[in-house]
Order: structure tokens, then sequence, then C-alpha cells
């Protein structure tokens, strides 16, 4: 049987009608994007143009951050109940060839023990989810918001940015063209995104040598487990006799396979199943392709990530090399940041401005993931074939192999730095408490709960975390019960805006905060700080509220964080 998802739903579209949002594309990012937005209760109609069938996977590496994200929504569990075993070892394994050596290994839990690769730094941990299970687990969830409507098969042919919000024509094999209007639409229709396209942002390179193709293949291979003498792993790393990657989908036959291609080579799909046997070293009835398409890398970030009433996320915001898997989680990220703001302007209680500030935060973070993601991509390309590393007699090249991959991959997999090191500590919206910017390490991530910074994990008395206190509002956390924050939660309720007030005494809550009371963002992120309530509450909310910027002096006088 192969194993493919279900088809998502489709239907009529009602001509003229409104909505909030609309988001162009299904995949991951888009989903998430409505699953943000109805969890907000805004109106939002999803259009898709493939069936929603995951028939290629892609995009297998769920990080922790974005495990946080899935947590806050209900649903990081779900990836237990998944079809993926949640006890199979997420090991990465680098092997000469599949029948031969070992060259390294990078452990790294199961799903099941998730939590355990963070060491106490998050209730979550990052997890192997493949897209046969992670999409759908997405799509039930947006399904499940009443303000959402899920439509396959529908095509966004055109829009129209006006005044007051856009003008989308759409059509369907089955029920024709309709034109539905809304405040905004969300690009989230991948890299090609046709959007983006009608729009003509400009892009940003790092270089223009970041191309290369790749062949891809979803490919059965019975047995393969039982004939290598490597331990299992998620992935594997081949060197000899060409460069592949192994992918399991299943934690059994099922794999995804990508190798690159030489200039000029083109294969066709017996050619690829040619090539996975030479190199697996087993017969061609051996192997299986279910599906097989070439695919080319980049690295690239939209100058801006709005125009008008039309905003971009995911890979239609940014391309970057999978290596590393920051790719769609980069884009969830996007879908935090931008999922409040939204709210916000649509409800009134922010200006148009703060829709702005969308590309001000996450352009620099795209930028530092598509550079950190090349950086994998091409001490990947350092790995050059070497039969040397075959031979029995050559133990010391295998040796000398082995330490020369753990010395320039272990980042790619070592990367809680990169994960949870967020920082929009130059944005507009961020109260700076004048300490020092911490070093950024991509390996080691040292909380902190500076203005612009993820707010740290504190385990809390009952087992859960002083993340799951946040629902996606902004969030006051008093960590002192002398401090009295009231005139702070009044300014926020005068104006309308969803405020949570929260009181923590758990053990190290003040010290892993750093301050007495703390104003955490509806995505997790700290914009202000101090030991006492603001002297002017107003000028702080009209700041992380995008409504106005404010000096050193009032900044000062919105109370000093400890050091």
């Amino acid at each position: 049987m192969t194993l493919t998802s279900a088809p998502g739903p489709t239907g009529d579209v009602s001509d003229d009608a409104t909505y909030d949002v609309v988001i162009v594309g299904g995949g991951p990012v888009g989903l998430a994007t409505a699953i943000e937005l109805g969890s907000r209760r805004l109106s939002v109609l999803l259009v898709e143009r493939e069936d929603g069938v995951v028939r290629y996977p892609t995009a297998e590496s769920i990080d922790t951050a974005s495990m946080e994200l899935l947590r806050r929504w209900g649903i990081s569990d779900a990836v237990l109940r998944s079809g993926f075993p949640a006890d199979a070892p997420r090991d990465i394994s680098f092997v000469s060839r599949m029948t031969t050596y070992e060259l390294a290994r990078f452990p790294r839990p199961c799903n099941a023990a998730r939590r355990d690769t963070t060491h106490g730094l998050s209730p979550e941990g990052g997890v192997w989810w493949p897209k046969f299970w992670f999409d759908p687990a997405l799509r039930d969830r947006a399904a499940a918001e009443t303000t959402v409507d899920l439509r396959y098969r529908w095509t966004c042919d055109a829009f129209d940015d006006g005044t007051h919000g856009v003008a989308v024509r759409l059509s369907s094999q089955a029920y024709g063209r309709r034109t539905v209007r809304a405040r905004y639409l969300v690009a989230c229709d991948g890299a090609a995104s046709p959007v983006r396209r009608a729009l003509g942002p400009g892009s940003l390179r790092d270089s223009a040598d970041v191309r290369a193709r790749w062949q891809g293949a979803f490919v059965r291979l019975p047995g393969l487990r039982d004939r290598v003498p490597h331990a299992p792993a998620v992935q594997y790393y081949l060197v000899n006799p060409r460069r592949m990657i192994l992918g399991s989908l299943d934690g059994d036959e099922l794999w995804r396979v990508t190798y690159p291609l030489a200039d000029g080579e083109s294969p066709a799909a017996a050619e690829v199943r040619a090539t996975v046997a030479d190199v697996l070293d087993c017969g061609v009835a051996e192997v299986e392709v279910l599906d097989s398409r070439e695919w080319s890398g980049d690295a690239v970030v939209a100058e801006s990530f709005r125009s008008g009433h039309v905003l971009l996320a995911g890979d239609s915001a940014h391309r970057m090399w999978p290596s590393g898997g920051h790719g769609m989680n980069t884009g969830l990220g996007d879908v935090a940041n931008l999922g409040w703001k939204l709210e916000g302007v649509l409800r009134g209680w922010a200006p148009d401005a703060l829709l702005d500030t969308y590309t001000a935060e996450r352009r620099p973070h795209a930028e530092r993931m598509v550079r950190r993601a090349w950086h994998n991509y091409r001490a990947d390309n350092a790995l050059l074939p070497d039969p040397a590393l075959d031979d029995p007699a050559q133990k010391e090249a295998r040796d000398l192999a082995g330490e020369r991959i753990v010395g320039t991959r272990q980042t790619e997999w070592r990367s809680l730095g990169v994960q949870l090191g967020l920082r929009y500590s130059q944005s507009p919206l961020i109260v700076s408490d004048g300490t020092s910017e911490p070093p950024a390490d991509p390996e080691e991530y040292v909380p902190t709960a500076r203005p612009g910074h993820r707010a740290p994990h504190v385990a809390l008395a009952d087992g859960s975390s002083a993340l799951d206190l946040f629902h996606g509002h902004f969030v006051l956390l008093n960590l002192a019960p002398a401090v009295d924050s009231g005139p702070l939660s009044q300014a926020f309720r005068t104006r309308g805006i969803p405020l949570d007030e929260e009181w923590i005494g758990a053990d190290g809550a003040r010290q892993a905060y750093g301050a007495a009371i703390t104003l955490v963002r509806p995505d997790g992120i700290v914009a202000w700080r101090g030991n006492t309530c603001p002297a002017d509450t107003d000028a702080l909310v009209d700041q992380v509220t995008g409504r106005s910027s404010v000096d050193s002096g009032t900044a000062e006088a919105c109370g000093t964080a400890e050091a």
C-alpha cells in the first residue's frame, strides 16, 4: 500500500462573500495561519489549488519553537499518535555507504522522549513528523475553528488591492469563478508564489552561486534495515559511490531519497531507480520508486513581506536550503508574529502601521535562517566521495572523516540556540531595559527575559510551564507579590486590548525573568520588564501596539529591570 494522506475539503464559495483574511496556499504555513487567525475568531477563507493529498513528503523536522506553537494550539501531542513510530530513534548517521562503515552519528531522542532534547529549557522538543501525518493534523485543527473555511481545488487567479481591502478572483473546475473580498490576503503559496510574482517585490540573495539542482524520490525499500549493518536512524548521509541522503518516512520501508545532480544530468524515473539501487548495493527489483521529482535550492529573502493589504509568509517570503530543517519552521514563526498583529488591526486596537513591523521583525530573522541553512549546505558539499573510506585497511581515513563531520556538521542538529534564540531587540515595538544584548550561539540557548527575546520556560508546581499561561494575548506576569501592576493592566483594558494577568510564585521565576513585572506579547516575546509599574502606562501600551515609539527617557520611566 502506498502511503498518502486524505484529500482536503472542498465545496462552493459564495460569490462576493466577505472575510477578514483570505489565505492562498494550504501547506503547513497556510494551515497554521488559518489556525492562528481562527483561534482569534477572525473570519478566514483558505484556498488551495491542489487536492491536499500528500503524495510526495518533505519537511519532516519540526523544531522546538514550532512545537511550542503547536502546544499553544493543543496539538503538539498529536505527534505521538501519528504513523511515525514514537519510539523510533531520530539519530543522524553518516556512512561511507549503506553496506560498509559508519563514519559519525548524532544521537537524538525519539518523539516520545522529545522533551529530553531541550534539557529543561522548554516544555517541548524537536520531533520527526512526516507530512503524511503533519499536514492532516494541522488541517483537522484548522477545520475545527468555526470561523475558518477550507476550500481545496480552488485557484487564486488574480487579486486587486484597493483602499479598504482586497478583491480576490478565484476559480474551480467544479464550481466555476467567484470573487470574494477581504481586508487582507496572506500569501502562503510557496517558493514559486504567484502572489509574490504579481506584486513584484525585490529579493535579497546571499550570492549568485546559491542555486543547485537535486533529484528527489519517494521510494519503498523492503528489508533495507535488515540488510545494512548500521543502527537505526531517521537519516543516513551516504558518501560513496555518490552523495545521497535517505530520510525515513514510516520507520520501516518508506524513504525519501535526495542526491545532487551534475550539470546536464536529468534522470528519468527508471534512471533514478537504477541510481538508488547502485548506491544501496542492491538489485533494481529491490527499489520501488513511488514518485520522483527534481528540485533546486536557493537562498532568497523578499525585501518586504508586505505590500498594501497583501502579506507574504513562509516560502513566499523566504527560500532557503533544507539543510538544518529551518524553512518550514521559519514559516511557522512568521505565523506567530503576524497573527496577533492582524487581529489588532482588524479589531481596531492597533493601527495599520503595526503590520509594517512584520517585515521589520521577521526579515532580519529570515536572513539569519537563510545564512544558517546555506552554511549547513556548504558544509555538506565539502564531504566528497572517497573510495578509501570503504577500504577495510583505511580505518585512520574513516576516523579523520568522522572527526571532520562532527566538527563541521554538529551545529545542524545541535541548534537549540537557533531555534529558541529569537531576538527582536531592535524592533520599534520593544522597550529596551538598557541591558546588553547577549551573544548569539547557534548551538547553545541561554534563557533571557531581556525585551525582544523569547519569554523563558519556567516549570510550575502543577507540572505545566510558564509558557502554558500564554494563550495568544498580551500577558502581564507578576513575579513579586508586593508589586502592583494594576495601572498597566487597566491601560490595556481601557483600550480594549486583550490581556491576561498571571501570578507566578514558582521557585526561580523571578530570577529567570529578571524583574518583578514582565509584559509578554501574544507571540511569546518579552515586550517590557521592570521592577515597578510604568509611570506612563499609556506610552508603554502605545509603543508595544505600534501607535508610537518612545525615547530613552520614557523607557527609563517605565522601570529598570535587573541585569
